[in-house]
């Protein structure tokens, strides 16, 4: 078990990471104001990561486990094991996710970010596409399916309105598009 003051410094890190973040693009962020805004010496820092991008991979690491935390939540009520529910329910916690961590960070002055982000996604809804392969019988390979759905999701996330009315109408309008296209015909099965 870590100790609590490594991980009391290394969340203190990550967030700190998070809301430089939001105020100038990750380029421009060096290990020094990290380690000045944190109020940690750059000697703690590099004990713990070997430079700014290990400290992003572990900001990544932290959001894939709350995804999973909250994905294996919302699937306590899917007692059917339904396919569609497991996708949608997947669904929201990337838009949660999004909201409550990447949102706040400007992609558009963050490219860097893009390419895990997407990874991140991809990875999670293959594993998802894998979970039903049997039972859905995918016509297309699970990974090649998953960057179609990620991506269109993707755009609809980011296109949509800050507002809450905008959000909860973008929401509904991508369960629905989801629903479509994962009864389209992707997978042979008709039990989906």
């Amino acid at each position: 078990m870590e100790d609590k003051r490594i991980t009391k410094t290394r969340k203190n890190l990550k967030h700190t990471l998070v809301d430089m973040m939001t105020e100038m693009p990750f380029e421009k962020i060096t290990v020094k104001e990290i380690c000045e805004r944190a109020i940690i010496s750059r000697i703690t820092f590099y004990n713990y990561y070997g430079d700014k991008f290990a400290l992003l991979e572990d900001v990544f690491g932290d959001m894939n486990d709350e995804l999973d935390s909250r994905f294996r939540e919302r699937q306590k009520s899917n007692t059917d094991d339904d396919p569609i529910k497991s996708y949608e329910n997947l669904l929201d916690c990337f838009l949660d996710t999004y909201d409550e961590e990447i949102g706040k960070i400007k992609l558009e002055e963050n490219m860097i970010l893009l390419m895990p982000y997407y990874r991140f996604i991809v990875d999670n809804t293959t594993a998802l596409v894998n979970r039903y392969i049997r039972r859905l019988k995918p016509n297309y390979p699970p990974e090649k399916i998953s960057v179609f759905l990620v991506m269109g999701m993707y755009g609809y996330i980011h296109l949509a309105g800050s507002s809450s009315d905008d959000r909860k109408k973008m929401s509904e309008s991508a369960h629905r598009l989801l629903k479509d296209l994962l009864n389209s015909g992707i997978f042979t099965s008709s039990g989906i």
